[in-house]
């Protein structure tokens, strides 16, 4: 798609109560005004990153007729989107097999980045000092570092669950590896999702609270790093 919604929707409430959204988008266009929301447009700032890629970011004033989700009810959105892996992951460079001996060697990747940071120096000068067998997959990993080329982006998806709630949410949560439930179809083989994002509206006794979890790769976030 030309442009997709960035992880992080936020709602700030001013002195008088209004209720205003903030949402940033991201694509190869402008992105039109978010559906679905009723309310007065503030601001809409379009800007383009060094990249090439169009940022939109809405501001919109809730109408006092946009009512917080039913008590009763826990509200799904399923965002598809994308986010970047290291460009040595990729699975034509061996990607997930990398650290179990896959095309190119640990040992390589590294002598690579070092060559490519070393002026003067190019491939031609470490083919013999090389460990894989794959010496042009090699190469052609040299040749997209050497260009700037460090990561890419792989297909995801963000989930956005709204619920009510009689007080604030705990931040602890952020950053390890839940289940958002519901149903997500079409996910890779062993993927797990990590919630990035914990944001509530409301007043005493009364919260409006919006989870988002992202959807890993195959395999799932490393246990290790963002073990729940």
């Amino acid at each position: 798609m030309a442009y997709y919604e960035q992880p992080g929707r936020t709602t700030s409430v001013d002195k008088d109560g209004k209720q205003t959204t903030t949402i940033n988008y991201i694509g190869t266009e402008e992105a039109p005004r978010p559906s679905g929301i009723n309310g007065t447009v503030k601001s809409k700032t379009v800007t383009k990153s060094e990249a090439g890629q169009t940022l939109t970011q809405y501001q919109i004033e809730l109408d006092s007729s946009s009512k917080p989700v039913d008590s009763n009810t826990t509200a799904f959105e399923y965002i598809s989107t994308v986010r970047t892996v290291p460009i040595e992951a990729h699975p034509n460079f061996g990607g997930s097999q990398i650290s179990s001996g896959g095309f190119i060697k640990p040992e390589d990747i590294k002598l690579i980045k070092d060559t490519v940071q070393t002026p003067g120096k190019t491939f031609d000068d470490i083919t013999d000092t090389l460990i894989s067998a794959e010496t042009e997959k090699c190469r052609s990993l040299y040749g997209y570092l050497a260009k700037g080329v460090e990561s890419y982006y792989v297909p995801s998806m963000v989930v956005r669950k709204t619920y009510q709630a009689s007080s604030p949410p705990s931040g602890g949560r952020v950053g390890k590896i839940s289940s958002p439930g519901g149903v997500v179809a079409g996910t890779p083989k062993g993927a797990t999702f990590l919630l990035i994002n914990i944001s509530a509206r409301g007043t005493s006794g009364s919260y409006t609270v919006t989870e988002e979890y992202e959807m890993s790769g195959e395999g799932g976030w490393d246990t290790f790093l963002y073990g729940s």
